[in-house]
């Protein structure tokens, strides 16, 4: 169980936060503005940011998670895993002291789960997956037979950019993927973990769009 955790929290450090420089300089931004516009105007600002940030990071609906800006949606129930709640969700932001993860569903007995985040890229993306193998080769080094590996694969019609890792330990595997999407210049994240690779290609599967 421990050999598995190891790549579980690959998967939760890789959601690294969005550009919070940038936040603070809309903010600031609006601050100055605010002294020579309108209130109305100024509440309109306020409102469209706010509308941008619940876009980001989406809503739940029981069991399934809607994030419009990446035109995603997962219900957990069709793969047999549980929602983590919002209120959850929060807890574990504040135990990782980031809060760019925004949907974790997982199911206990069989040790899969799946992330959904937000990824501040401050090169490429080439380069942001080059240094994710590299991290989980590193972290798992000396825990097993592991191998991590880019690649491309068709999701929801989409080319896009992927990682999957095998860690093997004790007569044990465990899968572990990480799927890009893009934006605009916004990068977004789905990290699943398993111990059965068919349990991955099913969780893949059961993202659909938003729209």
């Amino acid at each position: 169980m421990k050999k598995n955790i190891k790549l579980i929290m690959a998967g939760i450090v890789v959601l690294s936060a969005l550009s919070i420089t940038a936040c603070k300089d809309n903010k600031t931004e609006s601050k100055a503005e605010s002294k020579t516009e309108s209130p109305v105007a100024s509440t309109v600002e306020s409102t469209a940011e706010r509308a941008n940030n619940e876009d980001m990071n989406g809503t739940y609906d029981g069991s399934v998670y809607t994030n419009k800006v990446f035109n995603i949606k997962f219900d957990a129930k069709t793969v047999n895993m549980e929602m983590v709640s919002t209120e959850d969700l929060s807890d574990m932001q504040k135990k990782t002291h980031d809060d760019t993860l925004k949907m974790y569903a997982h199911d206990t007995a069989n040790s899969s789960s799946v992330l959904f985040g937000l990824v501040n890229i401050t090169s490429d993306l080439k380069a942001y997956i080059d240094g994710n193998i590299a991290r989980i080769n590193k972290d798992n080094e000396g825990a097993g037979d592991i191998k991590a590996e880019s690649t491309t694969i068709k999701f929801l019609g989409q080319d896009a950019p992927c990682i999957n890792a095998k860690l093997t330990a004790n007569g044990v595997t465990q899968y572990h993927t990480e799927v890009f999407l893009e934006s605009g210049k916004d990068v977004s994240v789905i990290v699943i973990n398993a111990k059965d690779e068919k349990v991955v290609k099913d969780c893949l599967n059961a993202f659909t769009k938003a729209k």
